[in-house]
């Protein structure tokens, strides 16, 4: 009676990630919490607002970052792990934050741009 882990999405190179309409509202809400984040000092209210932020949307934290990098237009896997890599995620990070937002419906998927 063991369930079976959900099947890991292939995504082709070539594929582009950019944002629902909800996903941009998404990213909005981020970039604005963060913002308001900083009238307190400290780390503490920063990652408060992040949680908050992603319990709202049913996703982790740190998916705001990927959100952000997609606001910017449509963008590769390989992109988004560049873009990031500087924050210390690593390509199974992206893989794991693609899906979820996927899955929220807050990023759309749908085709591929050579």
């Amino acid at each position: 009676m063991f369930d079976d882990p959900p099947a890991r999405r292939r995504w082709p190179r070539s594929q582009r990630f950019s944002l629902s309409s909800t996903g941009t509202s998404a990213a909005a809400s981020y970039l604005s919490t963060i913002i308001a984040s900083r009238t307190e000092e400290g780390r503490a209210s920063f990652d408060a607002a992040r949680a908050t932020w992603a319990t709202e949307f049913h996703i982790q934290p740190d998916d705001g970052l990927y959100l952000a990098e997609i606001h910017g237009g449509p963008v590769t896997l390989g992109q988004l792990v560049d873009a990031l890599e500087t924050c210390g995620k690593t390509r199974k990070d992206a893989i794991a934050a693609v899906e979820r937002l996927v899955d929220a419906g807050l990023v759309d998927a749908s085709g591929s741009e050579a």
